[in-house]
Formats: structure tokens, C-alpha cells, sequence
């Protein structure tokens, strides 16, 4: 009597089983001398280690930002294992927003570049512009074992609060269109009158 199952189409339909059942696939067709570059290879086997999430929680909100009233992105991996999440309210109060999943190596890859920043250590700015219509950039970064919270008043953000700004953005606009119509409506109707003259 056999106590393992055959895989059934039900079984296929749930998402755990279905992307292990993937990678094991993947696995199985790329073997050495198979025509799978090395790189294939060492994607699928960093995919199919398991995720330590360890708490890690990191987000920027800009407010009063040229590209709307606020702006913010974000990586966590508690609530709905690694992903990054992205949205813009604009002056009118409108809010969009996208998310979308990191494989543990995209998640690992920009955490990696936030924490090299020295987070733990980092205040707020005073190296910022601090021009009094700048953007407002307000930092919270987590992990299991440190929390900070810091904010820097600046049109572009200095080093090192750049180091962190950039990946998240990068990260979030990865395969992402826009978020977002980023030409206010006065604009665009007066666009539209000068074009009808």
C-alpha cells in the first residue's frame, strides 16, 4: 500500500504546490549538459531556497512631491511572504496604487542594498536642501531585531538616504508601467487649447 498520493488537478490549483511543483519541473528539464545556461541554473536554485523573512519591513513616503501630494513604496514579506508594494496620491485626494510578489532573491538583492546603508544608525537628514516647498521623505525600516524611524526634507534625496530611495524604486517600477498620469489636468487642457488654435 502506497501512503503517497498521485498529484491531482486540484492539487495543481493551489499556488504553493503549483510553483514547487514548477521548480522541481524547471529543475528536472535544466540539468547539466541540457542546453540550460549556468545562470538559468543558479536563478532556479535561489528560488527554490526556503525564505528567512526575519520581520523585514522597508518604506519611504514622500510628501508634497512634484509627482503628487504623496508618493511611497514599500517591501515586506510578513503579511504576504516578499513583495513590493508602490502608490501615489495625487493633489485631488485620488490614490492609486499596485503591488506585486519579489522572489527571495529580488527581495534579498534590495534589502541588501537598504542595509548596507547603516539604517540602524541613520537620524534625520541634515544634508538635505531643506527648501521650504521640498518634499518631505519619511523613512521606517524594520528587521527582527532593529526599528528606525527618520525623515529628510530635500528636492533629491543626499547620501545616504539615496541608497534607499533607489533600490525601492527601481524595485518597484521593475516590469511596471507608470503609476499614474504624472501631467496635471490644467496641463492637458491647456495642451488641448493650444493644439485646437
Amino acid at each position: 500500500m502506497s501512503l503517497v498520493r498521485p498529484v491531482t488537478r486540484r492539487d495543481i490549483k493551489r499556488p504553493a504546490l503549483r510553483s514547487a511543483l514548477g521548480i522541481a519541473a524547471a529543475l528536472a528539464v535544466c540539468t547539466p549538459g541540457s542546453g540550460c545556461g549556468a545562470a538559468r541554473r543558479e536563478q532556479l536554485a535561489r528560488e527554490s531556497q526556503r525564505f528567512d523573512c526575519r520581520g523585514r519591513r522597508a518604506s519611504y513616503v514622500a510628501t508634497h512631491h512634484l509627482g503628487g501630494d504623496e508618493l511611497g513604496v514599500q517591501i515586506d514579506c510578513a503579511d504576504a511572504g516578499p513583495r513590493i508594494k508602490r502608490w501615489r496620491t495625487d493633489k485631488s485626494g485620488t490614490r492609486l496604487e499596485d503591488a506585486r510578489g519579489l522572489t527571495p532573491g529580488e527581495f534579498d538583492k534590495v534589502w541588501q542594498e537598504i542595509d548596507g546603508t547603516g539604517w540602524t544608525y541613520l537620524h534625520d537628514c541634515g544634508n538635505g536642501t531643506g527648501g521650504k516647498h521640498d518634499p518631505i521623505y519619511v523613512f521606517d525600516i524594520k528587521d527582527d531585531q532593529h526599528q528606525a524611524s527618520f525623515q529628510c526634507q530635500s528636492q533629491s534625496m543626499p547620501y545616504p538616504y539615496n541608497d534607499i530611495v533607489d533600490p525601492l524604486d527601481l524595485a518597484a517600477q521593475v516590469g511596471r508601467r507608470q503609476l499614474g498620469d504624472d501631467e496635471p489636468a490644467e496641463m492637458k487642457a491647456r495642451e488641448h487649447k493650444d493644439k485646437q488654435r
